[in-house]
């Protein structure tokens, strides 16, 4: 069974019923996590600020897998071990650029084909539909990376930290007259837990309607 875990951030204020699901998907499927990074960091700064809130969640294991400048390839057998995969924050294209180079792509689809759970943040959430077209709104494609293709997991397209502005607004009105997949916005503190291909929205989240 797929378990996809899409979220905009995680913090201490992280809507309550959605920290209870993900607790409860934890406790059924394992506390091993592993924690893909979105680039290299090389004191595990974002990774140990996050730990206290994955803790939260229940794990209590950790496999930590760079896929930048210490890609480790012999590691991936304990990667797949792993219960969870986190897929992190960070510039949506620049991860994509690692995960494609890394061959990584096909390596998460088997994992949640074979029942794994993937959890995104941001970038990582982004990261889980046809293509990375939304990230447009939030990062620049500094490597111009050209194709937007990325894990193709869910038929929607997941815009983290939306506010309620008008540019913003116009912006994702007109990209979505380009698209025929449904974009769901999501503020933060807010998600979308999806399991055998139902969706659910907890906090502010939703199928974008202007």
């Amino acid at each position: 069974m797929s378990q996809l875990i899409m979220l905009s951030n995680i913090d201490e204020h992280l809507d309550k019923e959605l920290e209870k699901k993900i607790r409860q998907i934890v406790s059924e499927k394992g506390s091993t996590l592993g924690y893909i990074p979105s680039q290299y960091d090389v004191t595990k700064h974002y990774f140990n600020r996050m730990k206290p809130h994955l803790q939260r969640f229940g794990f209590d294991q950790y496999v930590y897998f760079d896929i930048d400048k210490e890609y480790e390839p012999e590691n991936l057998d304990e990667l797949s071990s792993c219960d969870a995969i986190y897929l992190s924050g960070g510039n949506t294209y620049y991860s994509l650029k690692n995960l494609r180079s890394r061959n990584m792509l096909c390596f998460l689809q088997d994992f949640v084909k074979t029942g794994g759970v993937l959890i995104g943040v941001s970038a990582g959430a982004m990261m889980m539909s046809p293509t990375i077209e939304v990230a447009q709104f939030l990062d620049p494609n500094d490597v111009r990376l050209a194709d937007p293709e990325a894990l193709n997991l869910v038929q929607l397209h997941f815009l983290p930290h939306f506010i309620d502005r008008v540019r913003m607004t116009v912006a994702v009105e007109r990209f979505m007259t380009r698209t025929s997949i449904p974009l769901y916005v999501c503020q933060d503190r807010a998600g979308i837990v999806i399991e055998k291909g139902n969706l659910e929205c907890y906090g502010n989240v939703r199928r974008a309607d202007f």
